[in-house]
């Protein structure tokens, strides 16, 4: 999902999960994830990165905002980094 070798290097560290919030099928799921995302982190951006403790605890989220891939690809390197480096003290 995300070629860049610095940014897969730290994704590879972590279980990832997809959300689909707008699928239309009838038995799809979507409108309840769309709804949970907007309680829990208030928004319900496409795409938006979110990282969780074990505990279900959020260390962090990051909604594309438009602009530079580079830029962005910085700002997920730099929340993947703060997770790791969280998860190291525990």
């Amino acid at each position: 999902m995300f070629p860049r070798p610095e940014v897969e290097a730290r994704l590879r560290k972590f279980v990832k999960v997809r959300l689909f919030i707008n699928e239309t099928k009838p038995a799809a799921r979507s409108p309840e994830w769309r709804a949970m995302l907007e309680k829990r982190f208030g928004t319900t951006a496409i795409p938006l990165y979110v990282v969780l403790r074990p505990d279900g605890e959020t260390v962090g989220t990051l909604g594309f905002p438009g602009g530079s891939l580079d830029a962005f690809a910085a700002d997920l390197e730099a929340l993947l980094d703060r997770a790791l480096a969280e998860a190291g003290k525990r």
